[in-house]
């Protein structure tokens, strides 16, 4: 059909339009429609915790389940961190200054005031609306081992339950500065085989496991190279949009990769496995969503731009909202009016009292700490000029 055909040539003529855009981004620019991505995530996540935690406030919210019962089908949460993570890998290895004296000590310096200032602050605050107000001991030695990063090896409840996933973040980092030091961050074909290496870890693992039950842990710990995996291929991707992928075993890795999760690991997680639909849906929403979002679908609204920007301290500070929120809620009557509100209602709510925390946590901590790091590193990093004396 001559319409039709008409049609498909205009919107692949936007297609390419978009991708000579996104080609012409300078490394480390701000992308608004990433940063709707962002706050896309973030706000999945506030769906799934508060959902969960506010579903037996009452019987009458209790009424009101599919709210909680949509975001757990396609578990939302998990939806919106593998979105965080491809993002996270579109992003990063483009934001070194490969121009710097000291490339990986710069790097590395601006990601400390990047996420640790919030992070430290976070603790104490997670310390006292996560456990202690629940009766729940927290005690000081708890949170310098949080501090360090380290209570998931020494077995320590972390201050907020999703600190794991700070965790990966950081790694991520330190893959990308061992990288960068070798030399390798850029060099992509050598990045496609780490994706192929991590993603075929947790293959192994979902294989082992259908043949021998008792390597659910095994499974389960796989799980971080599948991410690592993600952050590395939105890299790819990155590149790819910047006409910087001339490898053709990287460009196969990168188509690979979302189609193989959009086709034979559905049909062999459910067919064989039996595995719920909430665990392997998120992955093809977040890959379909990561790759319409950089596409055909970039939203650059001011407000979903400047919610991404927040994201961070959204992601951080919702639990500390939802557990105080929760925590007057159920010294409350239960039949009273504030405890009998749709569940939707609590999402919302906890969702607006976040983003107003989040914005001023932004403006007075995360703008603030990046400044710091950014004059740090200048300061220490970049060589000074030696003043010329003239002739007498």
């Amino acid at each position: 059909m001559p319409g039709a055909a008409s049609q498909a040539a205009r919107f692949g003529s936007r297609v390419r339009a978009r991708l000579a855009a996104a080609a012409s981004i300078a490394p480390g620019a701000r992308l608004p429609h990433v940063d709707s991505l962002r706050a896309l995530a973030a706000l999945l996540v506030v769906w799934m915790h508060v959902s969960e935690m506010f579903l037996k406030l009452s019987p009458a919210t209790a009424t009101t389940r599919w709210v909680y019962d949509a975001a757990h089908r396609v578990h939302v949460g998990r939806y919106g961190l593998v979105l965080f993570f491809a993002i996270s890998g579109f992003v990063i290895p483009f934001s070194v200054r490969r121009d710097a004296p000291a490339p990986v000590r710069d790097f590395l310096l601006r990601r400390f005031f990047r996420i640790v200032p919030l992070y430290w602050l976070s603790i104490p605050i997670g310390a006292l609306t996560c456990h202690l107000i629940w009766g729940r001991p927290f005690p000081l030695r708890w949170i310098g081992i949080n501090a360090a990063l380290l209570q998931d090896v020494v077995h320590v409840p972390p201050a907020i339950g999703l600190y794991w996933t700070l965790v990966v973040e950081v790694l991520f980092y330190l893959m990308c500065a061992a990288l960068l030091f070798a030399r390798s961050l850029f060099d992509y074909r050598r990045v496609a085989a780490l994706v192929v290496v991590l993603v075929g870890l947790h293959l192994a693992a979902v294989v082992l496991l259908h043949f021998d039950n008792t390597t659910a842990n095994v499974f389960l710990t796989s799980f971080w190279f599948l991410h690592f995996g993600i952050m590395f291929w939105g890299s790819l991707y990155r590149a790819w949009q910047q006409r910087v992928l001339d490898d053709r075993f990287a460009r196969v890795v990168l188509w690979a990769l979302p189609l193989t999760w959009a086709t034979i690991y559905p049909l062999y997680c459910s067919r064989v496995l039996a595995f719920p639909l909430s665990y392997y849906l998120p992955y093809v929403l977040a890959f379909a969503t990561f790759i319409a979002g950089t596409t055909v679908l970039r939203v650059t609204w001011r407000l979903t731009a400047w919610l991404g920007e927040i994201s961070y301290s959204i992601y951080l500070w919702h639990p500390v909202v939802f557990n105080v929120l929760l925590w007057l809620l159920l010294r409350t009557d239960e039949a009273s009016w504030w405890r009998t509100r749709h569940l939707g209602v609590y999402v919302a709510g906890v969702a607006v009292v976040t983003v107003f925390f989040s914005s001023l946590s932004y403006r007075y901590v995360e703008k603030p700490a990046i400044a710091l790091g950014r004059r740090l590193s200048r300061r220490w990093l970049e060589p000074r000029a030696v003043p010329r004396i003239a002739p007498a």
